[in-house]
């Protein structure tokens, strides 16, 4: 069993909609190449109309998971605060957990950024592909 289940489970109940939104910019990020490489949309829209979705949708990942670090943070301070007797080791335990749905949601974002870059680089609107060609 891979540790991507562990991943969402540790999340919390943040970690279902972060996959969700993971998947989503996956999906996305598909789309927008078949765009970039035809060179027009179906129904004649720009590729950047298809590329900049991506980055968003990784961007509301990163915050997602930022709410869910909050969330546990929150928890494990009620936590510590209802225990008579905690030890360190619990205690950055509980932190070190909290920190997983933020690292879950900025590993989304910083996919959909490399994405989004080669997509915006690649797309024929781009002047960057049209000067690189024309160096050639």
């Amino acid at each position: 069993m891979s540790a991507f289940p562990t991943v969402i489970r540790l999340s919390g109940m943040f970690g279902p909609a972060l996959t969700v939104l993971g998947l989503v910019v996956v999906a996305l990020s598909v789309r927008a190449a078949l765009a970039v490489n035809r060179g027009r949309g179906t129904n004649g829209l720009d590729p950047k109309a298809r590329i900049n979705p991506v980055l968003f949708w990784g961007a509301a990942a990163a915050v997602l998971g930022f709410l869910g670090q909050c969330q546990g943070t929150y928890l494990a301070l009620n936590a510590i605060i209802a225990a008579p007797e905690i030890s360190p080791q619990v205690v950055a335990e509980g932190f070190v957990i909290s920190f997983i749905p933020t690292l879950f949601g900025l590993g989304i974002l910083a996919f959909a950024g490399v994405v989004w870059a080669s997509l915006r680089f690649l797309s024929p609107s781009s002047g960057l592909r049209t000067l690189q060609e024309k160096k050639q």
